[in-house]
C-alpha cells in the first residue's frame, strides 16, 4: 500500500518527533538495590523466549502492534509482509551479515526520507531497521508512527488515549498480559523516546566546528592517544584521537545519563558527576550482570577534587545497554554513562587506561588559536615552572607556599620527588593540563612524567591544583599507578 495522502513538507517530521510508543514495558532506571531478582528472572526468561522465536516472526508481531491502531487491514498486510520476509530469510543459504554499527545512521536516514516526503521508502527502511535491530525502541517509535499515519490517525502514540494503548497491547499479546506496565508508564517511556529522537536528530545537524575541542583540554601531550568529552545536554559522547600533535574528532555517540540529571553529590542520588576523570579498568561483559551489556570502563569518580568538596558515591562507569534495549532513554541510569553495546565495544577496543573523560552538562568549545591565547592568559604554565624550580633548588620555603599543608604530608610523594630532583637533568615531560571550574572552585589537573636521563627512569605524577586567594596551590599529588 502506497502513501497517497498529500503532506506539507514540514508537517510530518514534526509529527514523527512529537509522537512515540514503547514496545517493551520493562523499565531499567531503578537503583541497583531496587532491581529485584524477579526482574533478573524476567529478563532471562525474555532472552530465552527471543532465542526460541524466529527473528522475523517477532518483527511481524511488533509491526502488528505498531500498525494496529484500529486499522486491521494494515495490520494484516504488515504482518503478512513480515512473515513473507521471514520465510525468504529462512530460505537464504548465505548467512546474514552482522548488524553493522550504523543503526543510528539508518534511523536518521529514515527521518531524512520523511523530510523528502519519500514515505514508502521511509517505511521500508524503518521496517528493515527494526527487523535488523528489533530492540532499537526509538526506531520502533518512528516505524510505529509511519504505520499509524498510514492508517489516517491524526496523532502519534504519545498523545494516544491510555485506554487505546492498553487495549492495543493486550489485543496483540506481544508480551504476557501480566507483564504489561500501566499505560501511563508506557507513555512516559514514549516521551523519553521522543526526547531520544530529538537528541539524535539535533546531534546529527550540529557538530562542533572542525579543529575545536572542549576548553577543559587545556594542554594534552601526544602520549594521550585519545580523549573523551560528554555533553549531557545533547546526550552525546565525543571521541578524539591525537594525530600529528592535534586532537581530532573521530566519532560521536548517543549516551544516556543519570535518571535525575547531572551534578552528583552523594551516594544513590542517581545523578551523573561533572568533572574530568580518567579511565580505570575494563570489565568484560561476561563478568557482569547482563544489565550492563557488553562490558564497562570504570572512571575514577570520586576524584581528589570531589573528595575535597565532600562528594560521595562510587562505581560510575561507561557501560553497555541491557539485551532488550539498543539504547537507554536520555536520562535513565543510576549515574553511569550508558552507550549502545556496539558503541561501547568500540570504545573498549580504542581507549587506554588513563584516557581523560570530560563530563559536562554543556560543553564549551574552543579553536586552536583561542586555546593558545587562553593558556597565555591563564598563566598556569608559569606556576608549573616555579614549582619545578622550587624542587630543583630544594627551596623549602617556596615549596611550603605551593602546597596545601606541608609537602611532607603523607598524601604527597615527597620522598620520591626528592629522589628524582637530585639529578641535574631532571624535568617535566609529557605534560598534560586539564582545567575545571565549578561553584566550589577553579582547579587544574596535571599529568606529567618527572624524567631524568641520568636516572634512567621517570616518575608518573598527577597533581590537583586549586586557586585560593588568587594563588595556585597543590592540594593533592600522587604517583600514578
Amino acid at each position: 500500500m502506497l502513501f497517497k495522502r498529500p503532506l506539507r513538507r514540514a508537517l510530518l517530521p514534526l509529527y514523527l518527533i512529537a509522537s512515540g510508543v514503547a514496545f517493551q514495558p520493562q523499565v531499567h532506571a531503578q537503583a541497583p538495590s531496587q532491581r529485584s531478582t524477579a526482574e533478573a528472572r524476567q529478563t532471562k526468561a525474555g532472552k530465552r523466549a527471543v532465542a526460541a522465536t524466529p527473528k522475523m516472526a517477532k518483527h511481524a508481531r511488533t509491526a502488528a502492534v505498531a500498525g494496529a491502531a484500529g486499522a486491521g487491514v494494515v495490520v494484516a498486510a504488515t504482518a503478512a509482509a513480515a512473515t513473507a520476509a521471514a520465510a525468504t530469510a529462512a530460505a537464504a543459504t548465505v548467512p546474514k551479515p552482522p548488524v553493522p554499527n550504523t543503526a543510528e545512521a539508518r534511523l536518521l536516514n529514515v527521518i531524512e526520507l520523511v523530510k523528502r516526503q519519500e514515505l514508502d521508502a521511509a517505511l521500508r527502511a524503518a521496517g528493515e531497521l527494526t527487523s535488523d535491530v528489533p530492540n532499537f525502541r526509538a526506531a520502533q517509535l518512528v516505524y510505529a508512527d509511519l504505520l499509524r499515519f498510514k492508517t489516517g490517525r491524526a496523532t502519534g502514540w504519545v498523545n494516544a488515549p491510555a485506554a487505546e494503548v492498553t487495549e492495543l497491547l493486550t489485543r496483540n499479546a506481544v508480551l504476557d498480559q501480566a507483564a504489561l506496565a500501566p499505560a501511563q508508564e508506557w507513555q512516559e517511556q514514549a516521551h523519553g523516546l521522543q526526547k531520544e529522537l530529538q537528541r539524535r536528530v539535533h546531534a546529527y545537524g550540529v557538530l562542533p566546528a572542525a579543529g575545536s575541542v572542549p576548553r577543559e583540554f587545556q594542554q594534552l601531550d601526544v602520549s594521550v592517544r585519545h580523549a573523551v568529552a560528554i555533553d549531557a545536554s545533547k546526550s552525546r559522547l565525543y571521541l578524539f584521537g591525537h594525530e600529528k600533535g592535534k586532537l581530532r574528532l573521530i566519532r560521536d555517540f548517543y549516551v544516556s545519563i543519570g535518571k535525575f540529571g547531572m551534578g552528583k553529590t552523594a551516594e544513590g542520588d542517581q545523578r551523573t558527576p561533572q568533572g574530568v576523570y580518567f579511565i580505570g579498568r575494563q570489565i568484560p561483559g561476561p563478568r557482569l550482570p547482563e544489565f550492563y551489556g557488553k562490558g564497562a570502563l570504570t572512571l575514577n569518580y570520586p576524584n581528589d577534587w570531589d573528595r575535597a568538596v565532600d562528594r560521595s558515591g562510587d562505581g560510575i562507569w561507561l557501560h553497555g545497554a541491557p539485551p532488550d534495549q539498543f539504547a537507554r532513554l536520555p536520562e535513565a541510569s543510576d549515574g553511569c554513562i550508558v552507550l549502545s553495546n556496539p558503541d561501547l565495544i568500540l570504545l573498549m577496543k580504542t581507549l587506554d587506561r588513563q584516557t581523560p573523560v570530560l563530563i559536562r552538562d554543556k560543553l564549551q568549545w574552543a579553536g586552536a588559536g583561542e586555546r593558545v591565547q587562553g593558556q597565555a592568559d591563564d598563566g598556569f604554565g608559569r606556576v608549573l615552572d616555579r614549582w619545578q624550580q622550587a624542587w630543583k633548588g630544594a627551596d623549602q620555603q617556596q615549596l611550603a607556599k605551593m602546597y596545601v599543608g606541608a609537602p611532607a604530608a603523607d598524601r604527597f610523594p615527597r620522598a620520591r620527588l626528592t629522589e628524582f630532583f637530585r639529578f641535574a637533568d631532571i624535568g617535566m615531560q609529557q605534560l598534560s593540563v586539564y582545567s575545571w571550574k565549578d561553584a566550589q572552585g577553579d582547579i587544574r589537573i596535571v599529568d606529567m612524567q618527572i624524567g631524568s636521563a641520568r636516572a634512567g627512569k621517570s616518575l608518573p605524577l598527577r597533581q590537583y591544583w586549586r586557586k585560593s586567594g588568587g594563588r595556585w596551590e597543590v592540594f593533592s599529588e600522587e604517583v600514578r599507578g
